[in-house]
């Protein structure tokens, strides 16, 4: 075999070298910027206008036969909550059993929870729903990590207590994002009298792996982190990585439901661990959504009222 010219392996160094840079570009920023794009934005992000919005209409829940009530309130100064409240029936003569906010999974809205909603008011509970930051007709780009959803949920309460719209106790559920966004309120909102969390991340690495598979990405070196710097600089949020040691001992009666093959996992084993047993019951999430919601309303029935 004849020897390569001198020209020739310069050429090809050269063709070597920037095949790596444009991988490296690839991998580090491109992918990143579109993969977090894809994970952490509404899903109408490439249309998304907030003087556009779709109208807070409560058309699913009344076809449903619930008689709700809309309303938008100002979480902050870029995120205007669609918010939802189905009063006690007319013709109740009993006092409400409490009010329960219902706070649906990352990349869906509050129309996912209505049969839920409807077996809380049939159960004569105040249901209170609506659509998170960067979903369905509230506004925002980017959803948080559960610590700004956390903040928009202590807002709202606080909203709707000068006004006399919460019958106490009070109760939160939430599903995934929203169930971190539920664990992470009420540790710093002692108005919350207890939690149901479906399928809490409770870390960050953990919603980065959920999210990673869901969406079927592809991992490289450093992935959590690149993913998250890019991120944040996409959604302008300063948002806490947390980690194993920041969870905390829950502060009310607190359910939680993981996967049967999770609730062994770091995450569950460290919050069991710090918080006191009476307080805290972790179970496998029924395969049936039905039996999930019984779950969860007898969960939130048989708490202590004030």
């Amino acid at each position: 075999m004849a020897k390569l010219s001198r020209t020739v392996k310069e050429i090809i160094k050269t063709v070597l070298f920037f095949a790596a840079i444009a991988l490296v570009l690839f991998v580090y920023v491109i992918y990143p910027l579109n993969s977090t794009k894809t994970v952490m934005a509404r899903a109408d992000i490439d249309t998304y206008d907030p003087d556009s919005l779709a109208v807070n209409e409560p058309a699913a829940y009344q076809s449903a036969g619930l008689a709700a009530d809309t309303f938008m309130f100002e979480a902050d100064g870029l995120t205007n909550l669609a918010c939802l409240r189905i009063p006690p029936t007319d013709d109740s003569l009993a006092e409400p059993q409490g009010t329960v906010f219902l706070l649906h999974k990352d990349g869906s809205d509050r129309d996912s929870l209505i049969s839920l909603a409807t077996a809380l008011h049939q159960a004569g509970f105040v249901v209170i729903a609506y659509d998170q930051r960067a979903s369905g007709r509230t506004s925002g780009k980017y959803r948080g990590d559960g610590s700004h959803e956390s903040n928009d949920i202590q807002a709202l309460i606080s909203h709707l207590e000068i006004r006399g719209e919460v019958a106490h106790p009070l109760y939160l559920v939430g599903y995934e994002l929203g169930a971190d966004a539920a664990l992470l309120a009420a540790d710093e909102e002692k108005r919350i009298d207890g939690v149901v969390a479906v399928t809490p991340y409770l870390t960050t690495p953990r919603m980065q792996d959920a999210l990673r598979e869901r969406y079927e990405g592809y991992w490289f070196p450093f992935y959590r982190t690149i993913m998250w710097w890019w991120y944040e600089i996409r959604s302008g949020y300063a948002t806490l990585y947390r980690r194993i040691e920041d969870i905390q001992a829950v502060s009310c009666p607190t359910l939680i439901f993981v996967p049967a093959d999770r609730t062994d996992s770091e995450e569950i084993l460290k919050i069991s661990e710090l918080s006191p047993p009476e307080m805290l019951q972790v179970a496998p999430v029924p395969a049936d959504d039905s039996a999930l919601i019984d779950r969860i309303v007898s969960f939130v029935a048989a708490l202590p009222t004030r």
